[in-house]
């Protein structure tokens, strides 16, 4: 069974058991209950801000409030936007799977 973004139901569920915090803040996340704020629940997250989006190689987890914040810059240009200067996200700072991300696929083009 595929989900919305096209990727396979076991495919999705490894991703959620790899990132269990946001791959960016660090942040716990929750679930989308309305008791918990929206900024903190998890969000599919498209490290390749142009389709195809259902490449598991480019697809992890991260909070709300972050991927709303990148929405569809590349990772290293919104790393300079006031809302990663304030909370320290950076190359650095970011989740071993990103980082490879940004080294393989965003260094390289």
């Amino acid at each position: 069974m595929k989900n919305n973004y096209g990727l396979p139901k076991t495919e999705l569920q490894k991703i959620f058991e790899r990132d269990k915090v946001c791959v960016y803040c660090k942040k716990k996340m929750l679930g989308h209950i309305s008791d918990n704020p929206r900024s903190d629940w998890y969000t599919i997250e498209h490290l390749n801000y142009l389709p195809p989006w259902n490449n598991p190689s480019t697809v992890t987890i991260c909070c709300w409030g972050c991927n709303s914040s990148r929405g569809n810059k590349k990772i290293r240009d919104w790393f300079k936007t006031p809302y990663c200067l304030d909370k320290n996200i950076n190359e650095k700072t970011v989740s071993k799977f990103v980082y490879r991300y940004i080294s393989d696929v965003e260094d390289r083009k």
